[in-house]
């Protein structure tokens, strides 16, 4: 996607995912604006995206951190990807409003394709 699109922040304390994700949010539409390996990180890029797709475990939960992400970018589609089971991980955020909850078990393209499409106005998916 070229600068001025829908922006979007990849989350993830594994380097490999972040730099798979952000090619395949770029490949959907989404101008990807940053990268984040921290709770710390994302809370700083958040503000004012339109989409961020982060880590429940980076390296480690954090709700409080979830939390504030979801405070500093209250209008941004926030994706949460796990790799624990999706009825668990439900439970563990249900506190907080989470507009995607993704496996991480699911193919990338399909995760972004779900981000995207939230992102840009259409109706949410599960993967």
């Amino acid at each position: 996607m070229t600068e001025g699109g829908p922006t979007a922040i990849v989350c993830d304390d594994a380097p490999g995912f972040r730099a798979l994700m952000t090619a395949m949010l770029s490949d959907a539409g989404l101008y990807v604006v940053g990268e984040a390996a921290t709770w710390e990180e994302t809370e700083r890029l958040a503000p004012g995206v339109d989409a961020i797709l982060a880590d429940l475990w980076m390296p480690e939960f954090d709700l409080e951190a979830l939390a504030r992400v979801r405070a500093v970018a209250p209008d941004a589609t926030l994706a949460v990807v796990t790799a624990l089971s999706l009825t668990d991980a439900a439970a563990r955020i249900a506190s907080v409003e989470v507009d995607l909850l993704l496996g991480k078990t699911s193919p990338p393209a399909q995760i972004a394709a779900a981000v995207a499409e939230r992102a840009l106005g259409g109706a949410s998916a599960a993967v």
